[in-house]
């Protein structure tokens, strides 16, 4: 273990060492610890470690469609691919929700285009879904935890930025990806107080394997979605070293001028400003905004109108808060 040596600590060395040694790098007792010591960051009962955040979307959008049949989500466009992807695979129906100024769930707009399809969900033919994402690391958005309507939505929560929300939701996932405030070279997470939704998640990580004697059975879809044992150790050392880096952040974060507010209990990964010279300055110090617009992209190819998604995209500037430029 010399290889690691200058790298880690004692007591980092004490995670990472048996894996390597004992050659345990698929699933493993590391993935369980991980599992639980996310726990209080997530504050919700169960979380289930997969191996992305593309796969821990791919299996939420895969529950709802079997125990609710096809829903409506509703989703900002300024967002990563892969979960409107699944929710898209499924059979599910998008639709873009505007974002505020501070690049959020437009609560008013989806309202707006709620009162179009709510009979849709009065009769309870249809589920409403409200993915919103958290993006730059905030916890909440303003207001969204007082939604009004009564029409039992399910809540689930992009917080690929965040590993510790505070918005009202039925699920969250998480990306623990390089960058990340909590990262391995590749790896996500489930967090839900649902058990019935454990269970099919953890199955379905695993093949949608169940043990039987000393062999298994294949009890439902699945495939393999589990995070390994090297991946979550390494989640585990950066877990560790999760507040101390957070300090950084916030110290970083507190030196910039004009940039997107924070809360409380922000990941504060990355801070953001809206600049109408932002092409200029994202070329001159080499940093590209995190998303193209999905309704826009030829995949998606929507002729939804977001009005200040699309005035505020070409000003955005991402600046990274693990350092300063």
């Amino acid at each position: 273990m010399k290889i690691f040596e200058s790298t880690f600590t004692d007591e980092e060395l004490k995670i990472l060492s048996p894996v390597i040694k004992n050659g345990e790098l698929g699933f493993g007792s590391n993935v369980s610890l991980f599992e639980t010591k996310f726990q209080p960051l997530s504050g919700k009962k169960h979380n289930i470690a997969t191996n992305s955040a593309s796969a821990a979307a791919f299996m939420i959008f895969a529950y709802l469609k079997e125990k609710y049949g096809i829903c409506d989500v509703y989703t900002p466009s300024l967002a990563f691919t892969s979960p409107a992807w699944a929710a898209k695979h499924f059979g599910h129906n998008i639709i873009w929700v505007d974002i505020n100024d501070d690049l959020l769930f437009d609560i008013n707009d989806y309202y707006s285009k709620r009162k179009l399809r709510c009979e849709r969900y009065s009769d309870g033919g249809i589920t409403p879904v409200l993915m919103p994402i958290l993006y730059g690391g905030v916890s909440n958005v303003p207001g969204f935890d007082n939604i009004e309507g009564g029409y039992d939505e399910i809540v689930v929560v992009d917080s690929a930025h965040c590993v510790t929300p505070t918005i009202k939701c039925d699920f969250s996932f998480f990306s623990f990806h390089p960058y990340k405030p909590i990262c391995s070279s590749d790896g996500g997470m489930i967090s839900t107080d649902d058990l019935d939704a454990t269970e099919y998640f953890q199955n379905y990580r695993n093949f949608g394997r169940q043990n039987v004697n000393n062999s298994y059975d294949i009890t439902q879809e699945g495939f393999k979605f589990y995070m390994n044992n090297l991946n979550a150790s390494i989640a585990l050392i950066s877990l560790g070293k999760y507040q101390s880096d957070l300090k950084t952040r916030k110290t970083n974060y507190s030196k910039l001028d004009n940039v997107l507010p924070h809360d409380e209990k922000s990941s504060y990964y990355i801070a953001t400003r809206i600049d109408p010279n932002a092409n200029q300055f994202n070329k001159d110090n080499n940093l590209a905004r995190h998303y193209p617009l999905l309704h826009k992209t030829k995949y998606f190819n929507s002729d939804t109108k977001l009005p200040n998604t699309e005035l505020l995209h070409p000003q955005i500037i991402n600046l990274p808060l693990w350092k300063l430029l």
